[in-house]
């Protein structure tokens, strides 16, 4: 009987280190990358108050470009700009973007019911970690924290 009551105590500390178990750390602290909603294979994640992200690849991965498209309520100012680093200071690449995208090539085919003016960008994460990713447009500004998985 002692055995038995050893061994669940030493079961419940093992799950209780588990669950105790650190975030990975990202620029601010924990790195809490949302789940998102999918989105006819992409993945949409909120950035801020009328201002959200759809991505074609997600979680993204080190090395590979991503493409991201924004939406944004109320929005056909520019200047646009993404930005984003990790702990030890390293930022993602804007190859491309943010651009207007064409109301005839909105969603790039996906049917995103969002609301406001469609913007699309290509990230480049040089290497797995937390990233906290900014975006802003004009007033509006918004960010996320997005886990960045190993290369595949």
């Amino acid at each position: 009987m002692k055995a038995l009551a050893a061994g669940v105590a030493l079961g419940l500390a093992a799950a209780a280190a588990v669950a105790l178990a650190p975030a990975p750390a990202g620029p601010t602290g924990p790195c809490v990358s949302e789940a998102g909603r999918a989105v006819a294979g992409a993945t949409e994640l909120p950035v801020g108050r009328g201002l959200w992200s759809l991505w074609a690849g997600y979680p993204p991965a080190a090395g590979e470009t991503v493409t991201v498209l924004w939406r944004a309520e109320d929005a056909a100012v520019r200047p646009f700009s993404v930005s984003g680093r990790d702990a030890s200071g390293r930022t993602l690449a804007v190859e491309y973007g943010p651009s207007p995208v064409l109301p005839q090539l909105a969603g790039g085919g996906l049917p995103w019911r969002r609301a406001g003016r469609e913007w699309g960008s290509r990230l480049l994460f040089p290497a797995a970690g937390c990233y906290l990713v900014s975006a802003r447009l004009g007033e509006r500004r918004g960010g996320l924290a997005v886990w960045v998985e190993g290369r595949r």
